[in-house]
């Protein structure tokens, strides 16, 4: 087991670094708290997340991939988009993954299907679920309102991850985006994803959605090989 690198983002919100591979978070209510991802699976993160707050915690997945569902195990349940829940398993077993969930004889939890326009009420703080396909199918992101600020996980990440082979086409990214774009861009000036070190200004959000345009485009001629 390792130890995250916990940095405060305000009175209740928890960014939780986890050895510079994926990021989680700590968001606590009036009344409950939630954690965002799981991250790799070393750390109980629900300990941890205890330490932080002492109210009762739920736990949601912003996607199926390993490095934000490893530490699931740490809950009896977990929400998720139902869309993921096969590329969830299919990430069980890789075989680091699946190596230290056989040897401690982890299980993974029950999964909650969340759907796009739930609202998960904290007490006094609100965070409101979005789809947004593109990295993958069942990629979610959570709007915090009153912090203004929206978690991505993955789905607004710079750099943009498209290249695997369960994403989805560029065009159905750029559609995402516009969407959040059109309904709640005036509704944060933060973003927070799964691989954040702080707040990030959202003016980030702008500019990933004006490259995925670009390059749907063809606009390429500026651009430099990736390896």
């Amino acid at each position: 087991m390792r130890k995250f690198e916990i940095k405060q983002i305000n009175d209740h919100i928890w960014l939780l670094n986890d050895n510079d591979e994926a990021t989680g978070y700590v968001v606590a209510g009036e009344k409950m708290a939630m954690v965002i991802d799981t991250m790799n699976g070393l750390i109980n993160v629900k300990e941890e997340a205890e330490k932080l707050t002492g109210l009762p915690l739920i736990c949601v997945n912003t996607h199926g991939h390993r490095d934000h569902i490893g530490g699931n195990w740490c809950f009896d349940k977990v929400y998720m988009n139902p869309k993921d829940i096969e590329l969830a398993k299919e990430h069980l077993q890789m075989p680091e993954l699946k190596e230290l969930w056989e040897e401690n004889e982890y299980v993974f939890p029950e999964v909650v299907a969340v759907e796009d326009g739930q609202i998960f009420d904290l007490g006094g703080l609100t965070l409101q679920v979005f789809e947004v396909p593109g990295h993958t199918s069942g990629e979610n992101v959570l709007l915090d309102k009153k912090d203004r600020i929206l978690f991505t996980g993955d789905g607004t990440l710079s750099p943009l991850w498209l290249q695997l082979p369960e994403s989805l086409p560029v065009k159905t990214q750029i559609a995402s985006m516009q969407r959040l774009q059109n309904t709640i861009r005036k509704d944060f000036d933060y973003i927070l994803t799964g691989h954040s070190k702080a707040l990030e200004d959202a003016v980030l959000f702008d500019e990933l959605l004006e490259g995925a345009i670009a390059l749907y485009s063809g606009d390429t001629a500026n651009d430099e090989d990736y390896e």
